[in-house]
């Protein structure tokens, strides 16, 4: 089965909202997929794709394009809107996303706890508690002196944070918030990158993050990057496999389809599930790339494809035969300004770090990130 001259004999035309260069896809191989640019619309002055869809000139310039090449069109954001759901509605196109409530839902980091507690899954010790003096003082004692404090949203690290005083922390989080406390612990993370279809998961091999790297932030929880081959053992990998596969049962209740990824922690051999990403992964552009040149049907075209009213026969042994392919190959580090904001890509379709923990990245590889300009 090939996707790609599946999908391109479609009646569809796909628009993918692009509201961050940095989020963004090349698919040349796919004939009837345009990218929609806020870039091009200086009027619109908030990175959201809701206020990009919302634009006057992009509803015309849809309408305009479907009815050239009658087709319908399917709107594609990078992460689930309430508003492009309702223009979506509005204006009957095919929306190629999740809910936005549901999505929400699990992104939802304390929720996301509860759910792998209810379903007997791995996680850091964590407890759940308002944030202020006395109960930092107190889960120090718990816990651990150094604590990891977490809200319920973030991005990019942007949401966590450690200290073992109140005075390093008191500022950073307003009192009363409800929050995760945690131990800070010694280890390194994996992530990997899925497509629940109608017909059961497909999953990535996990790739190895690079975490807190101080050559390109300021923030020791921030991904600052990825590769392809994560270099973990294959009981921590196996490990990995069967808890997506248990997550994945979680997602189907919730009525979840196509793209997610999730973050592992491993620590002393142990595997705990950090977080889920349930929408586009920062790396699924990249990663779409390493498949593509092993001739695989990429997981974001699988993704398209579970919101169409197509009938795909998906053979899913073979398609997670992708798991154990030796050569899915790749790195990208992404440096991060003060504010946690990618400021530059920089890819190759090699292994930077020739080790787990900790993390290498040779000098020319550093160098070139930082001269590199997207």
């Amino acid at each position: 089965m090939n996707l790609i001259e599946i999908l391109n004999q479609t009646n569809y035309t796909f628009f993918f909202l692009v509201v961050d260069k940095f989020l963004d896809i090349n698919l040349p191989q796919l004939k009837n997929f345009e990218k929609i640019y806020i870039s091009d619309y200086p009027k619109v002055l908030v990175k959201n794709s809701g206020k990009l869809l919302s634009d006057p000139q992009v509803i015309d310039h849809i309408l305009k394009k479907s009815q050239e090449n009658k087709s319908t069109p399917v709107i594609v954001p990078f992460k689930p809107s309430g508003k492009v759901e309702h223009l979506c509605q509005k204006y009957n196109w095919i929306y190629a996303a999740n809910p936005a409530n549901l999505n929400r839902f699990i992104e939802d980091k304390i929720n996301f706890y509860k759910l792998c507690q209810e379903n007997n899954l791995p996680t850091i010790p964590i407890i759940i508690d308002e944030f202020n003096q006395d109960n930092f003082l107190k889960y120090q004692q718990a816990l651990t002196s150094n604590l990891v404090i977490q809200t319920r949203f973030g991005w990019a690290g942007k949401s966590t944070f450690s200290g073992s005083s109140w005075d390093e922390i008191k500022d950073k989080i307003e009192i009363g918030t409800s929050v995760k406390y945690s131990p800070l612990l010694a280890g390194y993370s994996l992530t990997n990158n899925c497509c629940l279809t109608n017909l059961g998961l497909i999953q990535s091999p996990p790739a190895l993050q690079y975490t807190g790297l101080s050559q390109f932030t300021q923030n020791p929880f921030t991904t600052v990057g990825r590769q392809w081959p994560s270099l973990a053992s294959i009981e921590i990998t196996e490990t990995i496999k069967n808890l997506t596969i248990s997550f994945s049962e979680i997602l189907k209740k919730l009525n979840y389809q196509g793209f997610f990824g999730l973050d592992f922690f491993i620590t002393e051999d142990q595997v705990f599930i950090l977080e889920c990403n349930p929408r586009l992964t920062a790396s699924f552009d990249f990663y779409t790339q390493i498949e593509t040149q092993n001739n695989l049907n990429p997981l974001f075209l699988f993704h398209l494809s579970q919101f169409l009213p197509l009938k795909i026969d998906i053979d899913l042994v073979e398609e997670n035969k992708r798991f154990y392919n030796p050569n899915l190959i790749g790195s990208e580090i992404t440096p991060k300004d003060s504010d946690n904001n990618t400021v530059s890509r920089y890819r190759d379709f090699i292994p930077f770090s020739p080790q787990v923990n900790p993390i290498e990245i040779p000098p020319s590889v550093i160098q070139a990130a930082h001269e590199t300009v997207s």
